[in-house]
């Protein structure tokens, strides 16, 4: 419950922000609330990288990779690696270097299902027991909705900071690389 009732939150800071910065302007205390919002949703982000590599290290040190099910998981990963990447682009460019039906495949509802898919399927090769098996990891994937028309109301300067971090922190490394 903490995760849908901080996942609530973060709409609704959202929705307040792109209302101040689409109607009225925004002052610089504004600007500095939108660069806080915006920096909480990095932050959640980068808890999105930590859970998923730490899954991939697990697997990585107790399953054989002749497993079928450590091939299964080590494609989903890259599955939900490759839909997370997309969305970043997408809410990097703007969606400009993106066709309309990628965007839709890179939705933040997407990279959740396919983050998801992975855990589930993680989850099923690591074999714990069976309470952990049913942790609902919809809920455990926090991808903020309107991340991309938020982060493009920033100035430039601002924007293309914030944008660094995604490539620093948040962007999922290989599987070969963990």
């Amino acid at each position: 419950m903490p995760h849908r009732t901080f996942f609530s939150r973060g709409i609704v800071a959202f929705v307040t922000i792109s209302l101040c910065v689409g109607f009225i302007g925004c002052t610089p205390a504004e600007e500095t609330a939108i660069i806080t919002q915006l920096q909480t949703a990095l932050n959640s982000l980068q808890q999105n990288r930590s859970l998923t590599e730490q899954f991939v290290r697990d697997i990585k040190a107790t399953v054989n990779p002749a497993d079928p099910g450590y091939v299964q998981a080590m494609e989903s990963y890259q599955e939900a690696r490759e839909s997370y990447d997309h969305f970043l682009d997408g809410v990097e460019t703007n969606g400009r270097s993106m066709t309309a039906r990628s965007m839709r495949l890179s939705g933040p509802a997407e990279v959740r299902n396919a983050t998801a898919d992975f855990l589930a399927d993680a989850t099923s090769v690591l074999k714990p027991d069976i309470n952990t098996r049913r942790i609902p990891f919809q809920r455990a994937i926090v991808i903020p909705d309107n991340l991309q028309s938020t982060l493009q109301k920033l100035p430039k300067k601002s924007r293309e900071n914030l944008i660094n971090q995604f490539d620093d922190q948040i962007r999922w490394r290989s599987w070969g690389q963990l």
